[in-house]
Order: C-alpha cells, then structure tokens, then sequence
C-alpha cells in the first residue's frame, strides 16, 4: 500500500529512458508481451524509446517480419549483431545507440506491473550512483500465469554470491531489515540478478559499462556488482518496483564457444576485483585455477588501469562493509582437495544433492573437486564448502554433512565438527575419540586401529 501512495517529484523531474531488450531466438510472443508491457505500464513523457538488441538471432520471423511489425510502434527499433557474441556486448551495443538519460535493461521474457518505472527512475534521480533492480515476480515456465505482488508483509530477497563465484538470492539479513525504514526503501544488495536494472547512461560509461573482453554472458553480474560497490556505487533492489521474469529450467541456448567461457570471465572478474581472495575462488574452480596460471584469460589491464583511475577500494572492504555476513574461508587452509582412503582407493564423496543432513558415500577418485572437495581448516573442521558450508560431523555411526556451527570468531567449533588429522593417518572425532572408516555401506565411525587400512587417508 505504501508504494501505492508513493508521490514523485516533479523538480528535479524524473530523468527519461531508453529500455534495451537483448534477444536469441526468442519467442515472437514473449517477445513482444515484453514490448507491449513497457508500453503499456511506461508513462510516454518518461519512456524516449525501446531498443530491441538481436543477437544474431536465425529464427527467420525475427528478421523482416518483426522489423515491419515494430514500425507501426514508432517509438521501438531493432538493431542487429551479425554474429552471436552474447549478451553483453549486444547490451554494448544498444547502449551505444541509446539517447534515454537512464538506460533500463531487460531480458526478452518479461512482463512489467504497472508502476514499475517510477520507482527506479526516481531512486536514481535522487541517487545518481545507484544501480537499481526491480523486485522479480515469477511467470510460470508452463502457464505463463503472472505471480501478483502481495499486498503486506512480503519476505524480500537480496542478491549474494558464493565462493564459486555463483549468484544466488537469500533473505534480507537483519541489519538491512533495521537500516530500512519502511517497505518503500531500496534493500542494499550484495550483487544482483543482472537480467533486469536501470542505471543512469552517463555513470553506466564513467563506472567502466562492461567488461566487453567477457564472452556470451556468465559472471558479468558479479563483475559488475563488485565493481560498482567497490567504486563508490550502490547495488539495490527497489520493492515498490515489479516486473514479471519466466525463469527457465536450464539455458535454452547453445554456449558457441562451450560453457568454459564462464569460467574465463569468472577469472578475468577475480583477477581484476578479488585481491588474495581470487584464491578461494581458485580452489573451488579446477578449470579457473588453470586458465590463470597459463594466463589464458585476456588482457585485463584496461580493467585494471579503470580501478585504478576510478579509486576504487579493495575486496577486503567490500567484504567487511557490503556483505559483513559472508563467512569467509580460510585464506590458506592446512590441507584441501580430494580425501582418499587407503583401502578402497575410492575417495570421499557427498553425493548427488547433498546440501546437509545425509550420510557421505566412496566414490571413485576423479580429481575435478565438485562433491569430492574438502578443506581442512585452522580451526580443525572438514569443511565440504562449494556453495554452502557444510561440515563433516560425528553422528551417531554414520559420519553426516550438516551446516556448520562456526561462523567466525568469536564463535567456536562444536567437538563434534572438530577433527584431528593425526600424523599417522586416521582422522579421528575429538568429541567420541572414533575413527572415519570407509568400510560399510557409509563412511562411519568406529574405534581408531592405525593398522586398519579402511581408516588411513590422505589429502590429495
């Protein structure tokens, strides 16, 4: 309701947009539902024009027909990359063309609740440095049946990121939810989705626009929220703004060059933005770890010299100030890799979907971390920390995986989480005084026998 009664100033007046939709082989419909929805739900005095960016699309109605189907629009045109070189420098590309004093980036599938525009344009009229998302609605992959915005009460998420350089959404943290005074003020975000924002043109060039060295898409959002915060920018999601997004089960494109070009770009966002931390990173990533040290990622020095021009501060303080929450690893744990046992040769594995609260498995060696990565740290816990934290624990038998209880300092590990990886190869739970074996259906715990090659095992 509040949003409702949201007044906007006249003076300063709202700035005007250009609205750029990138598209693949969209479908005609979605595509122009997308189109008629910022038509439709955009006053006319705020919306200067739609720019749809075609990324060398080869579905034939996408060429002439929709060129003429547009014209009657007037103030909507296509532009055209020849070749398939991805989204972000089809977005380069529509920006360049764009004369909106804010650019407003969607994807090709959405649907815009009236209002929306507003709020994202008036947020960064008053805060020219904010880069701004709406709140995302889901369409139904199946029904296309829109999700309406509640009314009261509604549990916001923000944008995070895990040490594998992956987004994902959480709940807002209780810090934020104390800093917002009411349901119409932006939520500070760690990073964001990166298919649907606003930013004003002339900060969207002065911040550094894109990293146009990146290939396809992936990472680009990461990059871009690291680099705004850490530039003296600000990430945030504006609830009073919502816009419908049909999120896919799985990308429905071909990767032209192959799915390792997110992990290049991961690395070239690493290099140039993470300081020490890029090692974390590292660990986690086998194919990133090696692209940086062959150096097969690009160059990076005008990303570099853009930080340095741009005074931009480090990682560290990007970790204490914008995202305090975030459990940071150890820097260089005592042992990590792949546990292998002695007498299986197998090593230890979390399963398929292990996300805690099931019992680990044997599976044969295969060296790419994933399941099989574990991290002994200072602290002497076993730590299985890709996306979540999980922590080897001495259950009742069974070794399980489960949340882990430590969170940094001053907190302290559970004895049952602690661990001794003792000279002579058992790895025994301080709390019981019992070994990890790997005989039986589970790896388990049982009474410690050095002599016992099901209990030896080695970091690899």
């Amino acid at each position: 309701p509040r949003c409702i009664d949201q007044k906007f100033k006249r003076c300063p007046p709202l700035p005007t947009t250009s609205v750029v939709i990138v598209f693949h082989n969209e479908a005609w419909s979605t595509l122009l539902r997308t189109v008629y929805s910022v038509l439709h739900s955009s006053p006319a005095r705020l919306l200067r024009e739609v720019i749809l960016v075609d990324d060398a699309s080869t579905d034939e109605y996408l060429k002439e027909e929709l060129d003429r189907y547009v014209e009657q629009l007037q103030i909507v045109r296509v532009v055209r990359q020849r070749e398939r070189k991805g989204l972000i420098t089809a977005r380069l590309l529509g920006a360049s063309v764009a004369s909106g004093e804010v650019l407003t980036f969607l994807d090709a599938h959405c649907e815009c609740f009236h209002g929306w525009l507003e709020p994202l344009l008036s947020r960064i009229a008053e805060e020219p440095t904010a880069v701004v998302s709406p709140d995302i609605a889901t369409i139904d992959l199946n029904t296309f049946e829109f999700s309406k915005p509640v009314q009261n009460g509604k549990q916001h998420s923000r944008g995070n990121f895990d040490w594998s350089l992956t987004f994902g959404w959480e709940v807002i943290p209780a810090r934020e939810r104390q800093r917002r005074k009411d349901e119409t003020f932006p939520i500070k975000s760690p990073t964001f989705a990166g298919g649907l924002f606003a930013i004003s043109r002339s900060y969207f060039e002065h911040i550094g626009s894109y990293d146009d060295q990146m290939e396809i898409w992936g990472g680009e959002n990461v990059e871009m929220s690291f680099r705004v915060w850490q530039c003296g920018g600000q990430v945030e999601i504006i609830p009073c703004s919502v816009v419908g997004h049909v999120f896919r089960s799985k990308s429905p494109h071909t990767f032209p060059k192959g799915t390792q070009v997110i992990s290049r770009n991961q690395v070239r966002l690493a290099e140039v933005w993470m300081d020490d931390y890029k090692e974390i990173f590292y660990r986690r990533n086998q194919q990133a770890s090696q692209m940086a040290r062959e150096k097969t990622f690009g160059d990076i020095t005008e990303r570099r010299r853009l930080r340095e021009r741009l005074h931009c501060r480090n990682f560290t303080w990007y970790l204490q100030n914008v995202y305090p929450e975030m459990f940071v690893p150890d820097l260089t744990p005592t042992f990590y890799g792949a546990i292998k046992n002695e007498g299986t040769k197998n090593c230890l594995d979390v399963g398929e979907n292990n996300h805690g609260g099931k019992p680990l498995i044997m599976y044969p060696c295969h060296g790419l971390g994933g399941n099989q990565y574990f991290e002994y740290t200072s602290q002497r816990e076993l730590r299985h920390n890709i996306g979540k934290e999980l922590c080897l624990r001495a259950g009742a038998g069974a070794a399980e995986l489960g949340e882990c209880q430590f969170r940094g300092k001053p907190g302290r590990v559970p004895a049952s989480e602690e661990w001794d990886l003792a000279q002579n190869r058992l790895i025994k739970n301080l709390a019981s005084g019992m070994c990890l074996t790997a005989r039986g259906k589970h790896p388990a715990l049982v009474p410690c026998d050095p002599t016992d090659p099901h209990q030896l095992w080695s970091f690899t």
